[in-house]
C-alpha cells in the first residue's frame, strides 16, 4: 500500500511540473491596442513590473483592430498554459458583447478574468484652432453647426467614444465620430486640425500637458491630478455625468488555478506599490484591484447594464 501511494504521489508530482514552475520561459502579454495607445503605455508600465517579479521577460504584443476584438479573440484561442495573457478593458470584454455584430468569443466560457487592474478618466480635447475654451463653448460651436465638427476616438464601444455619445445625448448636439484602430493615427489627424476634437486617456493627457491641445472636460466624476485645473463634464453643467472603463488581465479558459492565482498575487503587490501608483496617475488611471472572484462576477452584470446604455444610443445593442 506504501509503495502504491507513493507511486500515486510521484505520478501526481509528474503530471503538474508545468503549474508549479510556471513561468519557465517568457510569457506573451497580448495588448488589443495599437504602440503608443493609452492602454498600451499602462501596460508596458506593468509588464516590466511583472518581468522583474517572475524573473522571465515579459513580452508586449500589440493586436489591435475590430475595437479590440481581434487581439482578445487571440488570447481566447491560446494555449491556457499561462504563457499567453491578455490586457483589455471593458470595450472588448463588455461592451462589444452587447452589440451587433457579436464578437467570436464568450467572455464567460472562453475567457479567464484574473485581475481588474484600473479604472480610466477620459479628456475630451480641441485642437488649438477651434474657437471653444471650456465645454460651454464647444456645445455652443457644435449647436451652431450640426454635424460640422468631428471627433476622434479608439473604436466603436470603447469609453472614448460612449463619452462623446452620452454629451451628444445629454447636450443635444451632433458630432460625427471618427474612429481609429490607431490611436497614433488620430494624435497624427489631430495635431494638423483634420479631426479637430477627440476623447482619449493617458496620451492625450500628455498632450495636454505639453500645450498641444486644449482640454474641455473630464468624463469622470472626479478630476484628473495631472491637470486639476480642468474640470469636470458633471462641473461643467451635466450633474452626474459619468463615462469611464476599466482595464484588467485576462488569459485562455481553462488556465490552471494556480496560474491565475498566481498572477493575481503578483499583480495586486505591484498594484500595492505607491511608487507604482504614483506613475499609474501620471496615465489617469485609478487603481482597481479586484481579484478573480470579484472580477469573474463583474462581466455579467457589466454586460446587462451596458446593453440598457447602449440601447437609447441606438449603438445596435442587441
Amino acid at each position: 500500500m506504501r509503495r502504491f501511494a507513493l507511486a500515486c504521489a510521484l505520478l501526481l508530482a509528474a503530471t503538474l511540473p508545468a503549474a508549479a514552475a510556471w513561468p519557465e520561459r517568457a510569457v506573451t502579454l497580448i495588448v488589443p491596442f495599437g504602440p503608443g495607445a493609452s492602454p498600451d503605455l499602462s501596460a508596458r508600465v506593468l509588464a516590466e513590473r511583472l518581468s522583474a517579479a517572475w524573473g522571465q521577460p515579459v513580452v508586449i504584443q500589440n493586436v489591435p483592430g475590430a475595437s479590440a476584438t481581434i487581439g482578445v479573440d487571440r488570447v481566447a484561442k491560446a494555449a491556457p498554459d499561462g504563457y499567453t495573457l491578455g490586457y483589455t478593458g471593458d470595450g472588448a470584454m463588455v461592451v462589444r458583447v452587447s452589440m451587433d455584430p457579436p464578437t467570436p468569443y464568450d467572455p464567460r466560457r472562453d475567457l479567464a478574468a484574473i485581475t481588474r487592474l484600473f479604472t480610466t478618466r477620459n479628456v475630451l480635447v480641441v485642437h488649438p484652432s477651434v474657437q471653444a475654451r471650456t465645454l460651454a463653448e464647444f456645445i455652443a460651436l457644435a449647436k451652431a453647426q450640426p454635424g460640422g465638427l468631428s471627433y476622434g476616438h479608439s473604436g466603436l464601444g470603447f469609453s472614448t467614444h460612449l463619452t462623446m455619445e452620452l454629451l451628444k445625448q445629454t447636450a443635444g448636439i451632433d458630432v460625427t465620430g471618427v474612429p481609429y484602430a490607431q490611436e497614433g493615427q488620430m494624435f497624427t489627424d489631430l495635431a494638423a486640425g483634420r479631426v479637430p476634437v477627440a476623447v482619449g486617456g493617458a496620451a492625450l493627457i500628455r498632450r495636454v500637458q505639453a500645450g498641444e491641445v486644449r482640454a474641455l472636460g473630464v468624463s469622470s466624476r472626479d478630476r484628473i491630478p495631472t491637470l486639476p485645473d480642468v474640470p469636470t463634464i458633471a462641473e461643467s453643467g451635466f450633474p452626474g455625468f459619468e463615462s469611464v472603463a476599466w482595464f484588467g488581465l485576462i488569459a485562455p479558459a481553462r488556465t490552471p488555478p494556480e496560474i491565475i492565482a498566481r498572477i493575481d498575487r503578483d499583480a495586486q503587490a505591484i498594484l500595492a506599490d505607491p511608487a507604482f501608483r504614483a506613475r499609474i496617475e501620471e496615465f489617469g488611471l485609478v487603481v482597481a484591484g479586484e481579484g478573480p472572484a470579484a472580477f469573474t462576477a463583474l462581466i455579467p452584470r457589466e454586460t446587462e447594464r451596458m446593453a440598457a446604455v447602449l440601447q437609447p444610443l441606438g449603438l445596435r445593442a442587441r
